[in-house]
């Protein structure tokens, strides 16, 4: 009888302690479960935020990427532009250089063609001077005597019936520095009517002079 209550009382008292120790025991596994489940949620909010970030860094790599390719696209169409101007540049100066060089041909030989038919014309115009100046010469043979000097010639054919014009015309055979002088003869003895053949050393004299120092002669008074 007293054992009896004395387990009663063992048991009173113990039951307690058993109740809050399995108590604490369910507690224990209840957190543990919380936790096991709030981490993933934790774990799965992090890598949410990672992918997000690296979304949004591949965003703007990739805006970084199209500005860089539209710039480069911007630059080789204005190069490409630039290339087009200075090679049609290019194609006009070389146009131009080529007309003018074709112009400047055509008038070196335009040039040419002229210079060839002067020089033509004044080989042609000699020639008959000198065709005159010899029928001339032919009908006074003094003209070509070398016992005379040219103003001695020019005296003794004007003595002789030559007018001024045909002796005028017999000095046209000769070279052009020539004529100056020996025309400026004839003038003399015609103008200050000069008959004496001696005469003509003096006159011969001085325009051969004049000559050989290269300058006009004044018109002296015989």
């Amino acid at each position: 009888m007293n054992y009896l209550r004395i387990s009663a009382t063992v048991l009173i008292s113990v039951a307690p302690l058993v109740a809050h120790a399995q108590l604490n025991q369910l507690l224990g596994v209840i957190h543990s479960v919380q936790n096991a489940v709030s981490q993933p949620a934790r774990g799965q909010s992090q890598q949410s935020g990672q992918d997000s970030m690296q979304d949004d860094q591949r965003l703007v790599a990739q805006a970084q990427a199209d500005q860089t390719a539209r710039q480069r696209q911007a630059q080789q169409q204005e190069k490409d532009q630039q290339d087009a101007f200075r090679a049609a540049q290019a194609q006009k100066a070389a146009i131009a250089r080529q007309r003018a060089q074709q112009m400047e041909a055509a008038d070196d030989a335009a040039d040419v063609a002229k210079y060839k038919a002067s020089q033509q014309r004044d080989q042609q115009q000699a020639q008959q001077q000198l065709n005159a100046a010899q029928k001339i010469a032919a009908i006074c043979p003094d003209l070509n005597n070398p016992k005379y000097n040219r103003a001695e010639q020019l005296i003794r054919c004007r003595n002789k019936g030559m007018s001024e014009e045909q002796e005028m015309t017999y000095v046209g055979g000769f070279p052009l520095l020539a004529q100056a002088y020996l025309s400026s003869m004839v003038q003399d003895v015609y103008e200050d009517d000069i008959t004496d053949p001696r005469r003509g050393k003096a006159i011969g004299d001085y325009y051969l002079a004049c000559a050989q120092r290269g300058t006009p002669c004044a018109r002296p008074k015989w």
